[in-house]
């Protein structure tokens, strides 16, 4: 994460739980400069402030997700954000 806000590859990275391994490259290169920009800044003054130390040497950013990646979607109560039809289920992260 600190050498993508940087601007630069990693020479080295940590080791990863990702079962097809990781590799370093130059995201910072690959996004528009709009969106680079805007990650950069969303790391630094946001996710960083909110969760101190989540911007950190060790830290890995892995790809971009998009909605593909995730087929599954569950629908939730707009009132209590439960998942219809499971009471006391809050899904998140999908």
């Amino acid at each position: 994460v600190t050498d993508f806000i940087k601007g630069r590859v990693s020479e080295t990275i940590p080791s990863s739980s990702y079962r097809l391994g990781v590799r370093s490259s130059p995201c910072h290169e690959i996004y528009p400069a709009p969106i680079t920009q805007a990650l950069r800044d969303a790391l630094v003054n946001y996710f960083d402030k909110q969760m101190p130390g989540y911007v950190h040497e060790d830290g890995l950013l892995h790809a971009v997700e998009t909605r593909t990646s995730s087929p599954l979607r569950i629908s939730r109560d707009a009132d209590s954000f439960q998942a219809n039809g499971l009471e006391n289920l809050f899904p998140a992260g999908e």
